[in-house]
C-alpha cells in the first residue's frame, strides 16, 4: 500500500436547476420574429410553401398582414402534408 494521503474535496451544495424567465425587450422579439419569418419565407418552410388564398400572395412570399400567416394558408399546408404523409411512411418502412 502507498502512503499517499487522500484529501477530501470541498463540498458544494447542489442547487436546483431553476431558470428565471427570459425577458427580452420587445424590439429584440420583433427582430427575432422578423428573422424567423424571413428564413421560413426564403426557404419555403411550413406554410410559406403554399400560396395564400386569403391575400393572394404566391408561395415563398410573406402574407400582406405583417407578422401573421393567414389561417387558410396554414390549413392548405396541413392538408398538403396530410396527403403526402402516407407516401413518406411507406418509403420509410420500405427502407
Amino acid at each position: 500500500m502507498s502512503s499517499t494521503t487522500v484529501l477530501p474535496l470541498p463540498h458544494r451544495p447542489v442547487r436546483a436547476a431553476t431558470r428565471a424567465p427570459a425577458v427580452l425587450p420587445s424590439s429584440a422579439l420583433d427582430a427575432m420574429l422578423d428573422a424567423t419569418y424571413e428564413t421560413h419565407r426564403r426557404f419555403r418552410h411550413g406554410a410559406f410553401a403554399e400560396p395564400c388564398p386569403t391575400c393572394r400572395v404566391p408561395a415563398g412570399e410573406l402574407c400582406l398582414t405583417r407578422r401573421s400567416v393567414h389561417a387558410a394558408r396554414r390549413l392548405a399546408h396541413r392538408t398538403r402534408m396530410a396527403q403526402t404523409e402516407p407516401f413518406l411512411h411507406g418509403a420509410v418502412k420500405a427502407c
